[in-house]
């Protein structure tokens, strides 16, 4: 469709649980203050007909998250609130309902990373981290829990950097970009 129920947006994330397709989160204009930011999920069997689960998530509102399905669950993971990087963990089973898994991981704050799931665990790929001021990061870490991570490198092979992509194939972990 051309016009979705939702509001235009960008930073959000996707993806498919249930048989479905989600929206969540995210920001509209130009990302500039945390007004700017949604906690709202929205789902499609069609992708023309979209229908709102909830207006507002237990976690904030914010942009430049990750999202994965991992256990059954789909998982919101870090982002920006509009004022702060965050590195809290967000799952639900339903869309509407959000339990928070950590309100800190291991990991430090960040936005624009990427997440996936590889091996029955969740990771969290690079991104610009909140420590020492910001920057680009290019450590990896993994959960199997949400709440606890632990660390798989502090620096990879490839540079830091942050607005990348990740996948899985052939069974192995792919950063791209």
């Amino acid at each position: 469709t051309a016009n979705a129920q939702w509001t235009a947006r960008s930073a959000h994330t996707s993806l498919v649980f249930n048989s479905q397709m989600w929206v969540i989160g995210g920001c509209i204009s130009a990302c500039a203050s945390s007004a700017d930011g949604r906690n709202d999920i929205w789902y499609s069997t069609d992708g023309i007909t979209w229908t709102q689960q909830t207006a507002a998530a237990q976690w904030s509102a914010r942009a430049t998250l990750t999202s994965v399905v991992f256990d059954s669950k789909m998982w919101v993971i870090g982002g920006n609130d509009g004022t702060n990087r965050r590195n809290d963990v967000w799952y639900s089973t339903s869309g509407s309902s959000w339990t928070q898994s950590t309100a800190a991981a291991q990991w430090a704050a960040r936005e624009d990373h990427t997440s996936l799931v590889f091996n029955n665990q969740m990771w969290v790929i690079g991104g610009d981290s909140a420590a020492g001021g910001g920057g680009q990061v290019n450590n990896v870490w993994y959960s199997t829990s949400g709440s606890s991570w632990t660390q798989s490198t502090a620096a990879a092979q490839w540079l830091a950097r942050d607005r990348h992509t990740s996948l899985v194939f052939n069974n192995q972990m792919w950063v791209i970009g």
